[in-house]
């Protein structure tokens, strides 16, 4: 469920889409300085994107520095220096991905969460106490959602409200269009990812939540049903972002917002999208 909160590379400056990847660099290295190297795996660009979004929030000036790492030997890249919207994405990505791995493991037993739970355990300690309200509400939420699937709810609208929840929770810094954003942006990630998964759900009879909401509907009509309701959900969306005084970033923010999640809506589902979000953890 991850990777669907990103740029549109073929409507992206150049300079935008290096200061993307100088903070996804930033927050893969601010990872490896609060907790460990091996949680830095588990890096995505949906928290990429709430980093450069707090921090365009913030009128401050961003500072860059030219740094290496270990997957680019040899090579130095325009990287943004710890700032509190890292520090504080780099809490919530581990929060959300050990819950999200130890939910897996309860389900389904799956051995490579349990093993994978294991630098996030040790992690994980410290932010109980840092973020008691979003850690509470995560776990709940998660718990909520895999009740729903277990109960093989019909209902795309209350599965997916459970996951915004949890969205709205990790975007929640006191503004409500900012927690709205987090909502929509949650829900319309569920419902991609649903899409994406679909075949391969009824291939392995796994929980789909359209399996059940659209028994009698081809893959090609389920997709018609969940294009509009994404489409409903952004220009939501759209409309909290319009809300933000965003400081900062405007031209990159308004790729992802207006484009990038347009185009992800437009290939959900097909072979090209799941092709390009395997291929696009990394920059």
């Amino acid at each position: 469920m991850f990777g669907y909160v990103t740029f549109y590379k073929d409507e992206l400056k150049i300079k935008d889409y290096t200061k993307f990847g100088a903070y996804y660099c930033g927050l893969c290295k601010e990872l490896g300085r609060s907790f460990n190297q091996l949680v830095r795996l588990g890096l995505s660009y949906d928290f990429t994107f709430l980093s450069v979004l707090l921090d365009s929030l913030d009128d401050e000036q961003t500072e860059f520095l030219n740094e290496g790492c270990l997957k680019h030997l040899g090579k130095k890249r325009p990287t943004v220096c710890s700032n509190p919207s890292l520090k504080y994405c780099a809490d919530m990505s581990v929060l959300f991905m050990y819950y999200k791995l130890l939910d897996d493991w309860t389900d389904d037993h799956s051995l490579i969460s349990l093993f994978a739970m294991i630098p996030y355990w040790f992690s994980v300690r410290k932010i109980y106490k840092k973020y008691p309200l979003q850690t509470k509400i995560l776990k709940e939420n998660l718990k909520k959602l895999s009740c729903l699937e277990k109960g093989k709810c019909k209902s795309v609208d209350e599965t997916s409200h459970a996951f915004a929840e949890i969205m709205e929770t990790l975007f929640d810094k006191g503004d409500n269009d900012l927690k709205r954003l987090g909502y929509n942006i949650g829900r319309f990630i569920y419902i991609a990812d649903a899409v994406n998964d679909y075949e391969t759900d009824v291939k392995k009879g796994k929980y789909n939540p359209f399996v059940y909401a659209y028994p009698d509907l081809n893959f090609e009509q389920i997709k018609e049903n969940a294009n509009r309701s994404m489409l409903i959900t952004l220009s939501m969306a759209s409309e909290n972002y319009e809300n933000l005084k965003i400081q900062k970033n405007k031209e990159l923010l308004d790729n992802i917002i207006y484009m990038g999640l347009r185009h992800q809506m437009e290939t959900a589902g097909s072979k090209k999208d799941k092709k390009g979000r395997k291929n696009g953890k990394s920059i």
